[in-house]
């Protein structure tokens, strides 16, 4: 019966040979250590890595399982390794002005070298400065100048108080100041005193005082002066002999960094810096002021700011090439960096020596990873990278400082030049939002590396998919899988991809059928993972996510959802519909009826008219129209009304893989022709009549035939599918072996004069040239019941037209009588 649409047994699954690949168990295969299928993934992914103008940075795009996060970092941690170790960066004090810390930039490596120089070189500094200023001749020298200026001082006093005794005047040294004192015979003259005495004399003594008084003032000053003078040349001795001694240590270190010009001017900044400063230096050292510096670091509490202290913020000294950094939770801190604080007595601190940097400092002169979904989700940490890879320019600021969120005081560290490329990884709907509604991320993400989700069969991929076996089992240090093993992970590889000629390259799931297989070989104590083990494996998963399959299978069964798999009816047919959960896809029969009948508002989708129906599905049944005005609609018009329903359906139907059965519901409703039940029908339809190919072929038909074998397996069940999902079939055994046993047939179609035939065991018929079709023919049959309906609504119009004239004759005379 129709042999040439039915699908023979061997078109009906793909078995894996594997006949050019010698090996008996994976032990013997060599680990895959390349990529399979993602060409075009890698091609351009190496083409943004090897361009060096600024905006090319990466976005990969791809569905999750594919190893594309895997594979993009291989092929960064490949071309890292040939590329230069990038420099270290390290911030210090700014001696100019606090608040605006300095970025070093030094040779990998030699941060934390200089770092530990600096502590060296202020440790010796401070030991060799108190050993130089507790001297000997430093002692003497300056208490030479000591002496020497006291000596003036005294001299200026001796000869002030030598004059005022020659005036009778007294100079005497009070908690005020100097006072004056007349004195006559040696006796000090008090108030009264001084007011016996004539008045000539007393004008004479008040003269001389007030002399004496103008020489103190001018003693003073010229005291004063002496005392500046003194702490200049102090500091002067003290600085020449603090930049001898500083001088000498920091020679080597200027030999040493001369190649770094940061460092260079850095130390000659801290050089003056120390000759400036070098009592507080001293002073530090003092081992009580130490002992509480360390107290109030353990315990906290703020304490004396080291300024000649290097805060390393990245070290690449353990690098070997470029850094590849793989950041997993891109917050605005973790990416940029952060200044952290202390609090203490309920206010907070922070200096140069709490900035710490974030993954894009880390992966400078290399490569950050970025998934793309988790960056969105952080507040202001998309803006403020699109931000940085603009400006080339990395800045470490407090967030809160940043957007205007604080008005204290921040410090504001130097920026650091970013030369590093960015790869986010996200899939296609995000690449697409960004790509229509962000003008800049065009600009900044100019390269897209898309991976895909299969492989083309040929002898290579089959040989690349053996050693990505062989890769899992030694990297998990799984059981090995034997020769048959491998052929069911290859078979499973295209069931995942739902294609005769194309492999799976969905790595996520594939992995754990692998691992799962091994699990089920070791507890049945089976020495090589073997092909039942990879099925046990299957059929595991199967069932720890089929509950809803199951319930629904017994509501088949039980006859609660009500499926006819045998018998004949007229305007009822087997639809099959998928349904995925997300984890598991699974599909089932669906009971279709339609009803025809005289009316002009033609096919009506009752699913749409409850608001259950999908745009596609809507489109699915519009179409079926267009198919009627193009078989029938051109010798005569078409006046017919049709409902079409999913019996027993409660949710949301979408697709049009039911249109081809909806259309042969319809021919078998209107030429009054019952349906085999036994056959269910999946496909959609165009036109035409031709029958397109739709997606879950093989979950249909084997959840239609799971229904066939609990009610009973006749030899006259089987399934429908377009021709152009042949290539599609991956049926699991018991299928097959059905259909070996002519228990259960697949039939393929291109047409739906094919699939009625099938149906109904007649024939369309052919067209006459008067628009009639061959006589008892599908099509005729319908045409005749076209017309008839057309004769029939005719008919009634012009009886109902002809009531309507009698009836308004009739109202005429009536009034007429009555007037």
């Amino acid at each position: 019966m129709f042999k040439n649409c039915v699908v023979p047994a061997d078109k009906l699954q793909k078995r894996a040979k594997l006949k050019n690949i010698d090996f008996k168990t994976t032990k013997d295969i060599d680990p895959l250590a390349t990529v399979i299928g993602q060409d075009r993934a890698v091609s351009s992914i190496n083409f943004a890595l090897e361009i060096g103008d600024a905006g090319y940075n990466l976005f990969v795009t791809g569905s999750y399982g594919t190893g594309r996060t895997t594979i993009v970092r291989d092929l960064l941690q490949r071309m890292a390794a040939n590329r230069p170790v990038p420099n270290d960066w390290a911030f210090v004090y700014n001696f100019q002005d606090a608040d605006y810390p300095k970025a070093l930039q030094l040779p990998p490596g030699k941060a934390c070298q200089f770092d530990q120089d600096m502590q060296r070189l202020i440790s010796s500094l401070k030991k060799d400065l108190l050993k130089t200023f507790d001297s000997k001749n430093f002692l003497e020298r300056r208490n030479q100048i000591v002496e020497r200026i006291q000596t003036q001082k005294q001299n200026l006093y001796n000869e002030l108080e030598k004059e005022a005794g020659n005036l009778n005047i007294r100079i005497k040294n009070t908690s005020m100041g100097f006072a004056t004192v007349p004195v006559k015979d040696d006796q000090e003259l008090n108030a009264q005193a001084l007011n016996q005495l004539p008045e000539e004399e007393q004008q004479t003594i008040q003269k001389n005082m007030n002399h004496i008084q103008k020489r103190i003032q001018d003693a003073v000053r010229r005291a004063n002066h002496l005392d500046r003078e003194l702490h200049d040349e102090l500091e002067k001795v003290t600085s020449e002999v603090a930049r001898y001694v500083v001088d000498n240590h920091t020679e080597s270190l200027l030999e040493k960094y001369a190649d770094c010009p940061d460092v260079l001017q850095y130390l000659k900044e801290a050089t003056e810096h120390i000759i400036r400063h070098v009592e507080e230096l001293i002073g530090s050292s003092n081992e009580d002021e130490q002992s509480d510096q360390n107290q109030q670091k353990q315990s906290g509490l703020p304490y004396k700011l080291n300024k000649y202290e290097v805060n390393v913020v990245r070290d690449n000294a353990r690098l070997q090439g470029a850094p590849v950094i793989y950041e997993a939770n891109p917050t605005y801190n973790n990416l940029f960096g952060r200044i952290e604080k202390k609090a203490f007595q309920g206010f907070v601190y922070t200096d140069y020596t709490m900035i710490r940097a974030g993954s894009l400092l880390e992966a400078n002169g290399g490569y950050l990873m970025l998934d793309a979904i988790q960056l969105l989700k952080q507040p202001f940490a998309y803006e403020a990278l699109k931000r940085a890879l603009r400006s080339g320019k990395l800045r470490i600021e407090d967030i809160n400082e940043l957007y205007g969120f604080s008005t204290s005081t921040a410090l504001r560290p130097s920026s650091i030049p970013l030369h590093l490329k960015v790869v986010l990884i996200g899939s296609v709907h995000t690449y697409r939002l960004l790509y229509n509604y962000d003008e800049e991320f065009r600009k900044i993400f100019k390269v897209r590396a898309d991976f895909d989700t299969q492989a083309k069969n040929t002898s290579k991929t089959q040989q690349q998919y053996v050693q990505f076996v062989a890769r899992v089992v030694k990297e998990e240090e799984l059981r090995h899988f034997d020769r048959e093993g491998v052929a069911a992970i290859v078979e499973y590889g295209h069931r995942t991809a739902d294609h005769q000629k194309r492999l799976s390259i969905q790595f996520g799931e594939l992995v754990k059928i692998i691992r799962e297989a091994s699990f089920w070989a070791e507890k049945s104590r089976h020495k090589l993972v073997s092909r039942r083990d990879v099925y046990k494996a299957i059929d595991q998963k199967r069932y720890r996510h089929n509950l809803s399959e199951e319930h629904i299978h017994d509501a088949i069964d039980e006859h609660t959802i009500e499926v006819d798999v045998s018998g004949f009816k007229t305007g009822q047919i087997n639809g099959l519909v998928i349904y995925n959960l997300g984890d598991y896809a699974f599909g089932r029969p669906s009971k279709i009826t339609i009803n025809t009948y005289i009316g002009s508002r033609g096919i009506i989708n009752i699913e749409r008219e409850a608001k259950m129906s999908g745009k596609i599905h809507d489109k699915g049944v519009l179409v079926l129209g267009g198919y009627f005005s193009h078989r029938f609609g051109a010798n005569m018009p078409l006046s017919f009304s049709a409902s079409i329903t999913f019996e027993q359906s409660y949710g949301l139907v979408d697709g049009d893989s039911a249109s081809s059965a909806e259309l042969y519901g319809l021919l078998s409703s209107l030429a009054d022709v019952p349906v085999n039940q036994g056959i269910a029908v999946t496909g959609s339809v165009n036109q035409k009549g031709e029958v397109q190919a739709i997606g879950g072929v093989n979950e249909k038909i084997e959840g239609f035939f799971r229904v066939c074998k609990t009610r009973g397996l006749t030899g006259d069940q089987g399934v429908i599918i377009p021709r152009s999902n042949m290539k599609h079939l991956l049926l699991d055994d018991a299928v097959v072996q059905a259909v070996k046993d002519e228990k259960f047939t697949i039939w393929a179609v291109d047409h739906i004069e094919d699939g009625i035939r099938i149906l109904t065991g007649k024939s369309c018929g052919f067209e006459h040239k008067d628009g009639s079709f061959t006589e008892d023919s599908i099509f005729e049959r319908v045409r005749l019941r076209l017309v008839r309906f057309a004769r029939t609504a005719h008919k009634f119009r012009k009886s109902l037209s002809a009531d309507t004239g009698s009836k308004q004759d009739t109202d005429k005379s009536d009034d007429n009588q009555e007037e």
